[in-house]
């Protein structure tokens, strides 16, 4: 027997390794937009996901890389070109919920996801994709096609004009009174897509992206546009609106009074818990002292020059005033001396689009207090500063308040600002939106209602009392409104 040397493998040079081991993993790692959903459709898995990670941060209004282009030249195949792009969107998704709406085929309380037609016309959306990414994977992380997640919609599959169409996300693919999808949406957040047909190279229609924090029992995330053009806010819901028009929940008015003041804006609880401060924006405006029917205790001339927010500090009684032109903070005592003045350094396009509401963290033995100020738009932004314990600002960070939407997006303007002590959360109101928010100190949406009134510029709560202080520079008015007890919102996020 004649016997053969043993060949070994040739060892590959440490770098081509490399870059094999590149090319493999890149294989796995296509985003879903540009999978094809027949090759997907058989790696499924119903039931939840599993996969863990951190929030993806997509900003909702359906911007991604994608078109219908089914050929490299640029030109369109038979089947892309018989694909119609519609003004469709993602309009509320419920992630989960005990008690809001039962589906109608299994009476179970699955989550859902709620397409809303813009046009006047009915859409055919039959063949359509609409799945989902888990939150912690990006175009950029590898991840395997056993965590996409996409449904087919079936033929027939219609929304008529300015209407709603609910899909359940119960987990079990089915065709009813209503449809079913083949995937659970994870409560650890996801970047759900709404996609053309898979013969149309599954152009990207819309995208809506939610984290961990934003899923709470029977509080879902709409689209909301204060009346204007644009595909809306992200917002939490606390009254969810299935297959109806997005609306807010509505603060409850108790009472209103007149104001003696000339273009009242900002509003603040003196340290008493009895008075209110508030200033005049006018040119030369004062500060002024009011009891609970908004009548006046105390001027004090300061002689201001566009004074817009004012809070007192409750333990040195301090008074602090945003001048929104000058982008100043300006310091006082309760007899109008003024102490010190701190410049805010935010690029802004008009000078009318300046500081706007001002409000304090009071701090503990171990922290110091922090300001937070925001800037009504252009940019809208919320600043946090350290500036009380000397006289060199500080800012620890400045965060764009724009739920989901785009920067330029019209409809909402940050007029007051007050933190509540009790729950370490931040009330904001808006005076375009006619709404006041339950903000995180990170600037995040925790809940969101419809206040109804106009001209919104100051806000103040005494939650011993369950109550909700608003005032109106235009109406010249100190609204009374009952506090929402309990209050249901999202988790902050710290």
């Amino acid at each position: 027997m004649i016997h053969l040397p043993r060949l070994k493998p040739p060892r590959l040079p440490f770098p081509v390794l490399l870059l094999l081991v590149f090319f493999l993993t890149m294989s796995a790692c296509n985003d879903p937009v540009s999978r094809s959903a027949g090759e997907d459709r058989s790696n499924r898995q119903s039931g939840q996901n599993e996969s863990q990670g951190e929030g993806d941060n997509g900003n909702g209004n359906g911007e991604e890389n994608g078109d219908a282009s089914g050929n490299d030249d640029g030109s369109e195949s038979p089947e892309s070109a018989q694909f119609r792009m519609r003004d469709i969107i993602i309009n509320e998704v419920m992630v989960r919920q005990q008690e809001t709406l039962a589906d109608p085929d299994f009476e179970a309380y699955s989550g859902w996801i709620e397409l809303h037609n813009r046009e006047s016309t009915s859409a055919d959306i039959s063949n359509w994709v609409i799945g989902y990414r888990p939150s912690s994977y990006s175009t950029a992380v590898e991840y395997s096609v056993q965590d996409i997640r996409f449904s087919v919609l079936p033929e027939g599959t219609t929304i008529p004009g300015n209407g709603y169409l609910l899909l359940w996300t119960g987990g079990e693919e089915h065709i009813g009174k209503a449809i079913h999808l083949s995937f659970v949406l994870p409560l650890e957040g996801a970047k759900i897509g709404l996609y053309g047909p898979e013969a149309a190279d599954m152009p990207v229609v819309d995208t809506l992206s939610y984290e961990d924090l934003d899923v709470a029992d029977d509080i879902s995330l709409g689209r909301y546009n204060f009346g204007e053009i644009h595909r809306g806010f992200l917002l939490p819901m606390n009254e969810p609106t299935p297959g109806e028009p997005n609306r807010l929940a509505s603060l409850q008015l108790l009472n209103s009074f007149p104001l003696e003041v000339s273009d009242p804006s900002g509003l603040d609880v003196d340290h008493t818990g009895n008075f209110f401060w508030t200033i005049s924006d006018d040119p030369g405006g004062s500060i002024y002292k009011l009891d609970r029917m908004g009548r006046i205790v105390d001027e004090l001339q300061v002689l201001g020059d566009d004074m817009e927010g004012i809070t007192q500090h409750p333990v040195n009684r301090t008074l602090y005033v945003v001048e929104e032109r000058k982008r100043e903070i300006v310091q006082y005592d309760t007899l109008g001396n003024e102490i010190a003045r701190y410049f805010v350094d935010v690029e802004i396009q008009n000078v009318n689009d300046g500081l706007e509401g001002i409000t304090i963290k009071p701090g503990s033995d171990s922290e110091k207090d922090h300001i937070f100020v925001v800037n009504e738009k252009n940019p809208r932004v919320l600043i946090e500063l350290d500036v009380l314990s000397g006289f060199d600002r500080q800012v620890i960070r400045q965060t764009p308040i724009n739920f989901g939407a785009d920067p330029d997006a019209e409809g909402l303007d940050l007029s007051g600002l007050f933190f509540d002590s009790a729950d370490e959360v931040l009330w904001m109101v808006s005076d375009d939106a006619r709404a006041v928010f339950v903000l995180d100190t990170g600037g995040r949406p925790l809940a969101a209602f419809n206040a109804g009134q106009k001209d919104l510029e100051g806000i103040a709560l005494i939650r011993g009392e369950n109550r909700i202080f608003l005032v109106s520079d235009g109406l010249q008015k100190l609204f009374v409104f009952e506090y929402p007890h309990p209050l249901r919102r999202l988790p902050a996020s710290e």
